[in-house]
């Protein structure tokens, strides 16, 4: 019985870490400076502006263009002008336990990321 709630608890432990992976990726950075258009073509309107190194949140997608919300309008942006790793070549994600393990009575790791913390512990 043991064995098998272990097994359950690992394969939620997988389903939330993936899940806490996914929605960590709606944020994401300018790669450059770069025009915020109205819709997702080269000749849209241009209504907001990005600059380098600036977050912004993905809040749709279409073919090669990212929606972004950002102060002032929401708008569109070439794909290739948005980065998703931009400060990850330089800042490793750290891990570290959440709170002193005792042995033989449970685990639990933390993984710090630029958007969010992912924390997973169990008690046996």
């Amino acid at each position: 019985m043991t064995r098998i709630i272990k097994t359950a608890l690992l394969a939620t432990a997988v389903v939330l870490a993936t899940a806490g992976a996914s929605m960590a990726a709606t944020w994401a950075y300018a790669d450059r400076d770069a025009p915020v258009r109205k819709n997702h073509a080269p000749n849209s309107q241009i209504i907001n502006g990005v600059e380098e190194g600036q977050k912004v949140r993905i809040i749709g997608e279409w073919k090669n263009w990212y929606k972004v919300q950002l102060p002032g309008p929401d708008g569109w942006v070439r794909a290739n002008a948005i980065d998703f790793d931009y400060y990850d070549d330089d800042y490793p994600t750290p891990s570290y336990p959440a709170y002193p393990v005792k042995p033989g009575f449970g685990t639990s790791f933390c993984v710090d990321g630029k958007n969010a913390q992912f924390c997973m512990g169990s008690q046996f």
